[in-house]
């Protein structure tokens, strides 16, 4: 787990809530504070669908709209939280490249804004305890080169030094 501030605030906001990079994450939970708070559970109701849903959590392409509508306007939010999940898929896949050891584990981007600060918390959380925390250091490396990609710097939390 490492925690990163994200620089350009104003254009992480628009690739979050005005494309579609992050649309296949998991939304766990959503909170906005603008006018009044507004809280966000992802976990689908799923009594309201006519099929069966083999997933348990609502992705951001379903509610990054409903967000951006909440957020838009000419006054900032004065905070907003966000708890996205990669997939299970990706999560497997990811792990089964990166070690040759059998680990279960949920891979979390944590995004926090407050004080007109942007905050990320990378998160690896293991299914089972881990001896060795190798995997986790990969992890945070692979998040920077991630936003590194997307042309989004990400500093280090209490440091001065580029991440």
């Amino acid at each position: 787990m490492e925690a990163f501030e994200i620089l350009d605030v104003k254009e992480f906001t628009k690739k979050l809530f005005m494309t579609d990079l992050f649309d296949k994450f998991s939304v766990i939970e959503a909170e906005f504070t603008t006018f009044v708070k507004f809280d966000i559970g992802g976990k689908l109701n799923k009594a309201y669908f006519d099929e069966v849903q083999d997933r348990s959590f609502c992705t951001w392409s379903e509610l990054r709209h409903i967000c951006f509508e909440i957020i838009k306007g000419k006054r900032t939010p004065t905070a907003f939280k966000l708890v996205l999940k990669f997939s299970e898929e990706f999560s497997k896949r990811w792990i089964g490249e990166n070690t040759a050891k059998d680990i279960e584990a949920d891979m979390y981007l944590n995004i926090r804004y407050a004080d007109k600060k942007l905050e990320l918390i990378s998160s690896f959380s293991p299914k089972t305890f881990l001896l060795e925390r190798d995997i986790l250091h990969v992890f945070d490396t692979y998040v920077k080169d991630m936003f590194k990609k997307i042309n989004i710097t990400l500093v280090e939390s209490g440091s001065d030094n580029e991440g």
